[in-house]
């Protein structure tokens, strides 16, 4: 076991783990849509139409084995410029390895309704048994993300290039060890993909977001119905990952809170849930 996660390809580690539970319900076709601090996971370009300062934590217990965390805020400097700042942390439920990646943001409207975000991200892992380091690792990374709206903002199309530059160095810890060290990129990602939102006319606040992507050549589909009422907003939403299955989510947001939930499939047929919760300043 110990040897594998030393050894294992670095395509496995650090893996783009949907930590926010409002895309994740939507089958993670996101991209396009994204405009608030789950931006900093799917598409840094987003965080260009925020219009309120956010904080968001979310976490996802992966079938009792691994857990993962995120902490994030996302701030508009003036109208279409925004910078963002996260922690995302992974480990096992018996603490032998580790991962964490410090991730700053920062998008801006270059032209009309064409918005470019970067993510700067550094990369730090270890592999322990009973408190003794085994093996470690660092390195860096930059996402791109571009948003256009090509005549409405009711219409957007994204595309991402998750670690398009990364470099990731590897030290194992144990004596006579040849080749101790080594050097690799992070896997390339890419994705696109295209949302329309609806609304039902003047007479109802409702509306209906629709999102179709194809993420590193893997089709998504995924929409949200939102419901204003009295006593807060309501979100119902369903989507459809042709390699993963179904998921599901809602989220409810009264006043400067809002919380989430995702049901996703994850690999091999499995199931987990995902929370988030973000916070309105």
């Amino acid at each position: 076991m110990l040897i594998l996660l030393l050894n294992r390809s670095v395509s496995a580690a650090f893996e783009n783990i949907e930590l926010m539970a409002g895309p994740a319900g939507m089958g993670g076709a996101y991209s396009a849509a994204t405009q608030d601090t789950s931006a900093l996971i799917w598409n840094p370009a987003g965080l260009a139409g925020l219009s309120t300062p956010e904080i968001a934590i979310g976490y996802l217990d992966l079938h009792g084995v691994l857990g993962y965390s995120l902490i994030g805020i996302a701030h508009p400097i003036r109208t279409g410029q925004s910078v963002g700042a996260a922690i995302l942390n992974s480990s096992d439920t018996e603490g032998i390895s580790h991962e964490r990646i410090v991730l700053l943001s920062a998008a801006t409207r270059v032209w009309k309704r064409l918005h470019i975000g970067i993510n700067a991200k550094y990369f730090s892992t270890s592999v322990n048994l009973e408190q003794v380091l085994l093996g470690s690792g660092s390195g860096w990374g930059t996402d791109l993300g571009i948003q256009y709206a090509p005549m409405t903002d009711r219409v957007r199309i994204g595309v991402v290039f998750p670690n398009l530059f990364s470099n990731l160095s590897y030290r194992r810890l144990e004596e006579n060890t040849t080749g101790s060290r080594y050097e690799e990129p992070l896997l390339r990602e890419w994705r696109i993909g295209t949302a329309i939102k609806v609304n039902f006319g003047s007479g109802t606040p409702d509306s209906l977001l629709a999102a179709v992507e194809i993420a590193n050549g893997v089709p998504l589909i995924g929409c949200e119905y939102r419901h204003n009422a009295k006593h807060g907003d309501f979100a119902f939403r369903l989507g459809w990952r042709f390699t993963r299955g179904f998921t599901a989510g809602f989220g409810y947001q009264y006043g400067n809170i809002g919380l989430d939930y995702a049901f996703v499939n994850e690999k091999y047929g499995s199931q987990t849930s995902l929370f988030s919760v973000r916070l309105f300043y």
